[in-house]
């Protein structure tokens, strides 16, 4: 009997996976659980990596690196559990509960999750808070506990309570590094707003532009700052100094477009100094045709100031050595607005930037801001990749948005990221001569095409709509005007596989494509 017992684990211990070294079996988990983006998902993936055998449940529960994020979903005995296991390490508190998940699972209030994590607020490195569902007004005591060792805050408040009399923490947070806040009007010359190095506001409103440059002023080493639907009322005063940003690697300036404020990105940006690596992400308002009749309405400055901003800094050096441009297309599912998205690569540097909302002259100026870049570059060879997203692959169809990129370098590398593909099956009346000889100039340099989550019925369609001659009666691979496509690449969902199989065939079996590769997508 002991024989039949332990000849199975004799085998479970013969595997090579239980003989690796209890600190590399440790990293795997780490790397797996790092994955999970909520603690609920996590603790769900703890308890399957912990049910595998017996040798996995004990390196888990005395790892106390492991059991440092604390969740609202986790029962009162959980939080026990969790406290004594992750025996004295920071750990990270995460109250944010999904729609109707808190009611079915009977997720207890914030107040009295965070009464039950309260012993240990000195261990707090991480929270996360959203305030949805809180029938009550807002606490008396609300985030006026002491952290001392608190790194970084997500705060949403749902209720849009009023933020401004509250002090942070007491004024008692001197490792704070890290703030996000949705909704939350605070008073921001407190302490919790010196010395941040990322910082994050959505939805907040201020009196004036002057206001965020004051907050920024008061934390030099930013390297992460973003704005976006904010409010503001008043411009900045003309004494107003400019805020030096010299670690600043990500900015995101998206002010409240509805309100038409792209004067308080305008006044901000003339405002902010950074270092020629830093991104730059902005909003434009939509400019109505009435508007375009006034006087001096018609041309918006803002996107000369975003190409100055974000090219017009680089270095001779870096002008010279452009030789590859990535532009993508996307659009945003909440409000339509497409994001237009650019990264211009010159040796080891790199310049991103982004623009929403925007109208079609913007898109244009900024287009031919970067041929007049190209134009200074001494390298051999220049070439774009085009990259299109969601609905962003509707562009294909618009030749207002393939037009301009005849200006830019060749496209060689087009890549359909999950396209939203609307016309199908094309007849030959069904695509305008007009798409066609648009499409085809513009991608005539094409050299690799790459199709991401792609519906197989769709395939032939994007190849034919990309390459067809205009001048051909029906639209066929034998009429496509392809000189020779060195590779395709195609990642579709397993149930697709066997579907797919048969588009690729025809592909393969066209003497101009050099390479044809399947995948399933992961």
């Amino acid at each position: 009997m002991d024989s039949s017992i332990n000849k199975p684990r004799d085998l479970n211990d013969a595997l090579t996976i239980h003989k690796l070294p209890i600190e590399l079996l440790l990293f795997i988990f780490e790397c797996v659980l790092r994955k999970e983006d909520t603690a609920p998902m996590y603790y769900r993936q703890i308890c399957t990596l912990s049910g595998v055998c017996a040798r996995w449940l004990f390196v888990i529960h005395r790892s106390p690196q492991l059991w440092t994020t604390v969740a609202g979903i986790i029962k009162q005995q959980g939080f026990r559990k969790i406290l004594e296991r992750s025996s004295g390490k920071l750990i990270d508190v995460e109250y944010e509960p999904q729609l109707g998940f808190g009611w079915r699972y009977g997720e207890p209030h914030f107040v009295d999750f965070l009464g039950s994590v309260s012993s240990a607020t000195g261990r707090w490195r991480s929270l996360v808070l959203g305030t949805s569902y809180y029938p009550g007004d807002r606490p008396n005591d609300f985030l006026q506990f002491t952290a001392p060792n608190l790194e970084r805050l997500v705060f949403k408040n749902d209720q849009a309570w009023d933020m401004e009399d509250v002090e942070l923490f007491g004024g008692h947070c001197p490792n704070l590094k890290h703030i996000h806040l949705e909704r939350a009007d605070c008073k921001w010359s407190q302490a919790a707003f010196k010395g941040l190095e990322s910082l994050k506001l959505f939805q907040v409103s201020f009196d004036s532009v002057g206001t965020i440059l004051d907050i920024t002023r008061d934390s030099p080493q930013l390297q992460t700052l973003e704005i976006r639907n904010c409010d503001v009322s008043e411009r900045v005063p003309e004494n107003t100094q400019q805020v030096s940003l010299p670690n600043l690697k990500f900015l995101r300036a998206e002010f409240d477009s509805d309100d038409g404020l792209t004067w308080a990105t305008q006044q901000f940006l003339d405002h902010i100094s950074a270092s020629s690596q830093c991104s730059l992400y902005i909003s434009l308002a939509d400019t109505d045709d009435e508007s375009d009749d006034e006087e001096g309405s018609s041309e918006d400055p803002l996107p000369a100031t975003f190409c100055e901003w974000l090219f017009g800094k680089q270095t001779k050096e870096v002008h010279e050595g452009m030789e590859s441009f990535e532009l993508g297309f996307d659009v945003d599912k909440d409000d339509s607005n497409v994001l237009v998205t650019f990264e211009l690569s010159s040796g080891p540097a790199s310049i991103k930037g982004g623009i929403r909302g925007f109208r079609l002259e913007d898109l244009h100026y900024v287009l031919k801001y970067i041929q007049n870049l190209f134009q200074r570059s001494r390298a051999l060879k220049t070439f774009t990749t085009l990259k299109l997203s969601g609905q962003g692959a509707e562009v294909l169809n618009n030749t207002q948005f393939t037009d301009p990129l005849k200006e830019i370098p060749p496209i060689t590398h087009l890549e359909l990221v999950d396209p939203v593909w609307p016309l199908r099956n094309p007849s030959p009346n069904a695509i305008p001569e007009s798409v066609a000889v648009g499409t085809t100039s513009a991608f005539r340099m094409l050299k690799t095409f790459i199709l991401r989550d792609v519906a197989p019925e769709d395939i032939l369609d994007m190849v034919l709509r990309i390459f067809w001659d205009s001048q051909a009666h029906t639209p066929s691979m034998s009429q496509c005007r392809v000189d020779h496509l060195d590779h395709i690449e195609l990642h579709v969902a397993q149930q697709e596989f066997d579907e797919v199989e048969t588009v690729v065939d025809v592909l393969r079996n066209d003497s101009r494509i050099g390479k044809v590769d399947l995948y399933i997508a992961l």
